[in-house]
């Protein structure tokens, strides 16, 4: 499926129907489900951390699951009073952050608070992104500041940078170039993709590049050294290309995907899951028809959806939305996390599903909710 691209004149182009997305590929099955948390309790997020998987979820609270069996290792940790986020720091621990303005590092083996650095509590931190001893952080807006701060954990008395004049709504979302991590990406709200040069201290030459999405933003992020992607709440997806663009411009998206949802016969879409050995992977999900797609993002030579190779997770997390999804290098198995309140670990079928075909899935780990319907329920962040 490919996206609206830019001609050599900057003008768009408009892509070609979509191709048939209900042409199933392969089916992933359950293969193990988490014990169930509190009524009413979502699951935010899910990360591997070493051989373990570590969430955060709307109980406040930070579990470390062994992955084989999804059980939770005693004991879980409350972490912050409004958890917001949570990053993984190689061969440090995690990083959490919340609404009360306070980011901590737990080390996983005493489950104890290592560090934490308190920023204002007036200001909720939304964001995260680390670099070995860099941090960042990103603020909700308040009192008409919305900020980006870098601290060094070695030395956490004093930030070593702050950007607040770059975004006018809340920021939420940070990541470093991977090749180049003195390049800071920051996403916001206010509908702005920034890349900061850390090095700089001053704020308007520190910023570099400024792209103008145009929708709030919830996940953006590096596709390559030189491209960026952004998907906004209302599932709009556009990629940018920096060396298309000039410092002190606001730039238009390079392939402008629009919105996803009819295009991915989907009803939202979790995120975008890169990793160094293979393609992007979108999640794609309906939470009427009990499915989540994974469709692998390609460029051939522009990008484009392979829609033709679809990964289905059948029954999903039931009627309920898929708020985080992660991979493990190691077994190939695919995890998830929702609103239901469950972990989940899928495994992809050695037989391929033909068109239309849905093999039967045990229906484990169910929860009822108190009348829920979600499709009657708007879609919200944890913030």
């Amino acid at each position: 499926m490919p996206a609206h691209h830019a001609n050599d004149d900057g003008d768009l182009v408009m892509p070609s129907m979509p191709c048939n997305v209900g042409t199933i590929a392969r089916v992933a099955a359950t293969v193990a489900v988490s014990p169930p948390l509190g009524l009413d309790t979502y699951v935010y997020e899910v990360i591997p951390f070493g051989d373990r998987l570590v969430s955060i979820s709307s109980d406040d609270s930070l579990r470390v699951v062994e992955p084989q069996t999804l059980q939770y290792i005693p004991d879980c940790t409350s972490v912050h009073d409004g958890v917001t986020c949570l990053k993984a720091i190689q061969g440090r621990g995690v990083l959490t952050a919340g609404r009360n303005g306070v980011v901590k590092c737990t080390d996983l083996r005493t489950k104890t608070t290592a560090q934490e650095i308190s920023k204002d509590p007036r200001q909720p931190v939304l964001s995260l992104a680390c670099e070995e001893n860099i941090i960042a952080t990103g603020t909700e807006l308040t009192s008409a500041q919305a900020t980006v701060t870098l601290w060094d954990l070695r030395a956490t008395q004093q930030p070593l940078l702050q950007y607040i004049e770059s975004h006018n709504d809340d920021v939420t979302e940070l990541s470093f170039n991977p090749s180049n991590p003195s390049i800071l990406l920051s996403g916001s709200t206010d509908g702005l993709i920034n890349l900061y040069d850390t090095t700089i201290t001053d704020e308007d030459d520190a910023l570099i590049q400024v792209f103008n999405h145009g929708s709030s933003i919830a996940h953006a992020g590096f596709l390559s050294d030189h491209e960026v992607y952004g998907l906004s709440h209302d599932e709009i997806f556009c990629i940018f290309d920096t060396n298309d663009c000039h410092q002190d411009e606001a730039h238009e998206s390079s392939y402008a995907f629009g919105d996803l949802r009819p295009q991915l016969h989907c009803e939202y879409v979790v995120n975008i899951v890169s990793s160094d050995k293979s393609a992007p992977v979108v999640g794609a999900g309906s939470h009427s028809a009990r499915y989540l797609d994974l469709i692998s993002l390609q460029r051939l030579p522009k990008w484009s959806f392979d829609t033709s190779n679809l990964v289905r997770l059948l029954g999903a997390h039931e009627e309920e939305i898929v708020r985080s999804m992660c991979f493990s290098g190691d077994s190939n198995t695919i995890f998830t996390g929702g609103e239901d309140g469950f972990i989940r670990a899928w495994r992809v079928a050695e037989e391929t599903a033909g068109e239309g075909k849905e093999p039967a899935i045990e229906g484990k780990g169910q929860k009822k909710r108190n009348g829920s319907d979600k499709s009657e329920r708007a879609r919200f962040r944890p913030y």
